[in-house]
Order: C-alpha cells, then structure tokens, then sequence
C-alpha cells in the first residue's frame, strides 16, 4: 500500500505552472502584459511613470488632481538623508549597483517614521518613499564611481526626467525612453523577486524587510542579469558577419544565450518590441560598433536554427525577453551594461510595493511542502564505533 508521501504528486521543477497566488495587480500570458486591467501597449505609449506607479499602488488610474498630489508627495521625498548619504558613500565604493542599492534601501527602515507598521496607510506611505528615493540612489551611486558628486534632486521635473539629470544622461531622448523603461519594468506578475516579496510579507515582516528580500532575487542573473550578460555577448561577437559562427560554437557548447527565453511568454515579450525600436533609432547616432545589426542578426541566426534543436533547447532561446533590447537600448543611452538591473528595479518598486500591500491584505503565512529524496531507516552508530 502506498504511503501518504507516495501518493502525493510531485511539484514541477520551479514550481512551472503552479498558481501559488491570486493577484487583482497584473496578467501575463504568452504575448499579454496587462497591468490592473490596462494593456501595456497603450501604458507604454501614453503614460508617465508616475500614473504607472499611481495605477499599481491604488488600482487605477488617477484623476489629473490625484496626479498632482502623487508627483507632488514623490518630489517631496526624493532627497537622502544624511545618514542615507553617507552610507551610499561609503558602499560605494566596492559595491556592486545592487549591493548599493539594497542596503541602502534596507538601511533606509531605520529612519522610517511607519517602521513595523503593516496597516494599509503606513504601508502605501513607504511605498511612496521608497518609490522617490530609488532614482536618487542610484544616480547618486553612478557619479560616485565615476569620482564626481551628486546632483541633487529638481523639483521642477519628472520622475524620468530628474533621474536622467541626476545621473548626468546627456542623451537628448533619455527621459522619453526611460519613463518607458519604467513601465515596462514596473510590474510582471510573480516573477523570482516578486514571490520572494510576498513570501517575505507573508511571514508579517514589513516593506522594507520585503523589498530588500526582493532586491536579493533580481540580483541574481537569471532573473533580473541578462543586459549585462548580453552586452558581454554583443561584444565577443564584435561584428554582424561572425554572428552565424557564434551560434554555431553557442549550440555545440550549450551556451545560454542571454536575453533569449522566458518561462512565460512563448511567442513574443511585448515588451521587447518597445525596445527594440528604441535600440534602432538610438543605433543610428551611435558612433560605437553596431550592436543592433548584430542583435538582429542573432535572433534570425537561433530562429533558422531552433527547429533542428531538441524541445528543451529550442525552449531556453524562444522568443527575446525585455533585458535583450534593453541592453543596447541602455548602452546607446550611455548607461553601462553592469546597471541594467539596477534601472530594472527603479521601476519595479512600485510592482513589489503593490504586490507586498495586496498580501498584507489578505494575508496567509506561504509555507509549500518539500518532497525529500534522501535516504531513510539509516542508524545512529556512536563516534567511538564509526
């Protein structure tokens, strides 16, 4: 007769397919991305981050007077403190953008006037905080490794529009296309760092705790790493015309292309499309090598190559993901590949915010099973007989 472990059935690896939630905040599906009922196609077109971050921390869209309020309560929350400051300054300088920014956002509870308060105001406070300061870091965090100071906040522009300035972007289109970036960035449903957030709330730890937890997950390079490793790639192929050699070598040593593959989307990252239109028009005012013609090169390289592939391989390079363009998009804006992640995640605090507030509010600690595979009936033996 078999036992109650047998008679269980065992978990997917990575949990692929299992609904471990229900959230009223986002839906993607193959080629779908819809924030609280809004295509992204018509946010990314039409809105300001700023509505974006509104729509998710209050489930719509705001009134043009509710607008003025929210942009008006980011602007007064920009600034670092002292204490703040100093501890950039000195995690700067030999921390990694994420490292810096996720332990100045975890320091940043211990000056918080609602730290360890859950309620549902005291939480939307930090998340408006939080929201404000993450461009100010980490442009603060790039002009402290280039060895210059940083620009503080200006009041008279937007959440974009001031992050370009701070960070010295001297792009003319960077503010348009990073307050896009933002949006795109800004929510994906439960995502690696995503599911640790709430996890981490589940247990009644508070945003702060959550969002430092969050910070952890995206570091890691298969879910928030891949403009930097696509960079490194673009790079070692160096031209368009050694573009078919290198898929070749990449399939026989079974190399992870990055920004290839997502777990969810099968046809198409509609994301991806945004900036990949932003890499070409930014490529032809680039003096540098031509990354675009090489990305484009690529995906029909793996595309003419992926039906004689095995089903897992063909799998893991299916469509391109938001990070592959992202990389060249970033670059051509002058950013360095390395803070692409970082970018990544001054977006999706208002997502991670959102999603720590909705499981506070109905909360329920997430405790899954495990299925052991060890041994069993093993002996002690005293250490004089071992």
């Amino acid at each position: 007769m078999a036992t109650e472990s047998q008679q269980k059935t065992p978990s997917p690896r990575g949990l692929e397919g299992v609904v471990a939630a229900q959230t009223a905040i986002c839906k993607v599906e193959d080629n779908l991305l819809v924030y609280r009922g809004y295509p992204i196609e018509q946010l990314a077109a039409k809105a300001d981050y700023e509505e974006v971050a509104y729509l998710l921390l209050n489930g719509d869209l705001p009134t043009r007077d509710q607008l003025r309020d929210f942009k008006a309560e980011l602007i007064k929350h920009r600034a670092l403190s002292p204490f703040l400051r100093n501890i950039l300054q000195e995690a700067s300088e030999n921390g990694t953008p994420m490292d810096v920014l996720r332990t100045v956002v975890s320091a940043s509870a211990t000056e918080d006037p609602a730290e360890g308060d859950n309620s549902r105001e005291a939480e939307y406070q930090k998340s408006v905080r939080l929201t404000a300061k993450m461009p100010t870091i980490l442009a603060a965090y790039m002009r402290r490794r280039k060895g210059q100071q940083p620009v503080p906040p200006d009041a008279s522009l937007g959440h974009a529009a001031n992050f370009a300035r701070m960070a010295g972007l001297e792009h003319p289109r960077a503010a348009e296309i990073l307050n896009v970036c933002f949006i795109l960035q800004a929510e994906h449903g439960l995502n690696a760092s995503t599911f640790t957030a709430r996890i981490v709330a589940a247990t009644n730890a508070d945003i702060h705790a959550a969002v430092t937890a969050a910070f952890g997950a995206l570091k890691g390079p298969l879910h928030g790493g891949a403009t930097d490793g696509t960079m490194k790639m673009l790079e070692e192929i160096g031209s368009p015309d050694h573009v078919d050699s290198f898929v070749e070598k990449g399939i026989e040593r079974k190399f992870l292309f990055p920004g290839f593959g997502h777990r969810v989307y099968k046809t198409e990252d509609p994301r991806a499309k945004f900036l990949r239109n932003f890499a070409r028009e930014l490529q032809k005012d680039w003096k540098g090598p031509r990354y675009f013609d090489i990305q484009e090169k690529l995906v029909d390289a793996i595309a003419a190559r992926r039906p004689k592939m095995s089903p897992a391989a063909a799998a893991k390079v299916n469509v391109v993901n938001v990070d592959f363009f992202a990389a060249t998009t970033y670059t051509f804006l002058g950013i360095p590949a390395d803070l692409g992640t970082s970018i990544f995640a001054v977006g999706r605090i208002a997502g991670w915010s959102a999603h720590i507030m909705e499981q506070h509010g109905d909360n329920r600690l997430i405790r899954p099973e495990s299925e052991y595979t060890g041994p069993v009936g093993k002996r002690y033996i005293p250490i004089a007989e071992r």
